[in-house]
């Protein structure tokens, strides 16, 4: 891994890390109560979600399923098995169980009431703050993303239609909670944040410990061939 690769990726993680430490002192300088950001995005999604059971329930309703921790668990394990729990499953399973412990302790530390239960779209029984949803959803597919733009057996126009694909999910499934009116704004974008730091020091690791290992393929190789 270059020096330039392995700086930018620290100041994406700091930066993540900084974004979700500064939203978590707020909400706690704020009693916990919803920001005026919350307040007025909740409005907005309450506005234009309609009534429930229409296509908008049904289809945010397909969408946070991807935020479950069942989804989370089978998907890992479907790639485990397709890559042959090669060491990209252990990159892409540990950063993912890391940012869910992180998000869990979070919760425990905040306490974050959720939004008013009577405009619950579905039934949650843990705290408001982080967002797990956002957390599993953002870690797991931007290291999926990652492991597609490194994949030497896919084609370039392929690699960009999966990494958007990938993309519009991390920001669908956010959405989604909002919509339920189970989380706040401020809820998701901590648990993207704390998601995204969890992966990008995954892909720094997965680059410095494969590049370690490619190096001494490639000795080992000119060794025999000398």
């Amino acid at each position: 891994m270059s020096k330039k690769a392995l700086i930018t990726t620290i100041c994406v993680a700091a930066g993540l890390f900084v974004v979700f430490a500064v939203v978590m002192a707020i909400v706690l300088a704020n009693g916990k109560a919803a920001l005026p950001v919350d307040a007025a995005i909740r409005d907005w999604a309450y506005a234009v979600r309609g009534e429930k059971g229409n296509f908008v329930y049904w289809f945010f309703r397909i969408i946070t399923e991807f935020g479950y921790v069942y989804f989370a668990v089978s998907f890992i394990l479907i790639l485990a098995i397709v890559w042959r729990f090669k060491s990209k499953a252990w990159f892409l399973a540990i950063p993912v169980l890391v940012a869910w412990a992180l998000h869990k302790i979070a919760k425990w530390i905040v306490v974050r009431p959720r939004p008013d239960n009577t405009m619950w779209w579905v039934t949650e029984s843990s705290t408001s703050f982080p967002s797990g949803h956002s957390t599993t959803v953002t870690a797991i597919f931007v290291l999926v993303i990652f492991f597609i733009f490194v994949s030497p057996y896919l084609k370039t126009w392929l690699k960009w239609l999966l990494s958007c694909l990938c993309g519009v999910v991390i920001l669908l499934v956010p959405l989604s909670r909002i919509i339920f009116g189970v989380h706040y704004f401020t809820d998701v974008v901590a648990g993207m944040a704390l998601g995204g730091m969890c992966a990008t020091i995954g892909i720094m690791l997965y680059m410095i410990f494969c590049g370690k290992n490619k190096k001494k393929e490639v000795q080992t190789t000119d060794n025999l061939q000398t």
